[in-house]
């Protein structure tokens, strides 16, 4: 592969890191100015009916975050000339690099979506086998086209997406004993599977942005 080419896989993941950068910052300020705003102009117990946790405020600013990114980046493949000044390309991107663009980002605005749903079922009161269906199904896309996006990146992002899925995984691990034996001990309280996946995938977000960074990707 040329230095050229090299170049131009590199550019979209570095682009996708500042969209998810952007996409983060928004979210914690919208979710700041509604729980200060909001509450002063809708009543100051509107919220409180709405019982959420700690973890559900991470997981909902980690999708938002993660489905503004992925809506920057498809606004963007819709002028190839402009894709292709952010591949720094010397004309327009071509079909092939759009569609891989494309295929990121949906993939991206896909792990926001699957993140949320689960948050949003709960509290409109959808829940049982109907909605676990429905974010099964598209888990399974999600797996299917992420593997599709893992086929078309080179050697560097694979092992960038590795680095971070190993140290993610060793870290969060440590974590979850340290907390697990506090638990046990009676000095922590107990976490649910939500809030601990909440807590792994913001850290795995963190991780990959740090890998990427080290590599020279960001």
């Amino acid at each position: 592969m040329t230095a050229s080419a090299v170049s131009r896989k590199r550019a979209l993941p570095r682009r996708l890191l500042i969209a998810f950068a952007v996409g983060l910052a928004t979210g914690v300020a919208g979710y700041v100015l509604g729980r200060t705003i909001l509450p002063g102009l809708i009543g100051p117990d509107a919220l409180d009916r709405f019982d959420l946790r700690w973890s559900d405020a991470l997981a909902g600013l980690t999708a938002l975050a993660m489905l503004i990114g992925a809506g920057v980046v498809l606004a963007i493949c819709l002028d190839p000339r402009r894709l292709g000044r952010l591949y720094r390309l010397e004309g327009p991107a071509s079909a092939g690099e759009v569609g891989q663009a494309r295929l990121q980002a949906a993939v991206m605005g896909l792990s926001g979506l699957i993140l949320l749903l689960p948050l949003v079922f709960a509290l409109s009161g959808v829940a049982g086998p109907a909605a676990l269906g429905l974010i099964v199904v598209l888990l399974a896309i999600h797996t299917v086209l992420n593997l599709k996006v893992w086929r078309g990146v080179d050697e560097l992002l694979r092992r960038t997406t590795m680095e971070a899925a190993t140290v993610t995984f060793f870290l969060g691990q440590g974590l979850l004993f340290a907390w697990a034996a506090a638990e046990r001990l009676g000095v922590l309280p107990v976490l649910t599977a939500w809030d601990i996946y909440a807590v792994l995938m913001a850290l795995y977000l963190v991780v990959s942005v740090f890998a990427a960074s080290r590599r020279g990707l960001a």
